[in-house]
């Protein structure tokens, strides 16, 4: 059997929590993200997101520390929701927009019932 075959074995023998808990695992402070985009229910462009993610950040943790304190870390935080499938992303003239996915949206829910359980 190939490395891919027994991936796909692994990964169909998988369940729901299994899968949401490792994505979960593996984002990270891109939860502040998708938090974010909940929250607003609206598009929002990388830019914003990011200002509104720092914003969102420091009242909860009453800290005054940028999470996303450039642009490459922007674009690495974008791109990990962005290839985890946790957002939509869409242009809009020469602006990329976010929004939640459907699967941000199951993992956000996940994420509040566990917080729930503790």
């Amino acid at each position: 059997m190939n490395d891919y075959n027994m991936f796909l074995k692994e990964v169909k023998d998988l369940n729901r929590e299994e899968i949401l808990s490792t994505l979960l695992e593996h984002l990270q402070d891109g939860i502040w993200g998708i938090a974010i985009l909940k929250r607003e229910g609206v598009a929002i462009n990388k830019e914003k997101l990011k200002d509104m993610v720092n914003e969102y950040y420091k009242e909860k943790n009453n800290v005054d520390i940028n999470l996303i304190n450039s642009r490459h870390s922007l674009d690495i935080f974008a791109a990990r929701l962005e290839g985890a499938g946790l957002v939509n992303v869409s242009e809009v003239g020469r602006a990329r927009v976010y929004t939640l996915s459907k699967l941000g949206q199951e993992l956000i829910e996940f994420r509040e019932q566990l917080r729930k359980k503790q």
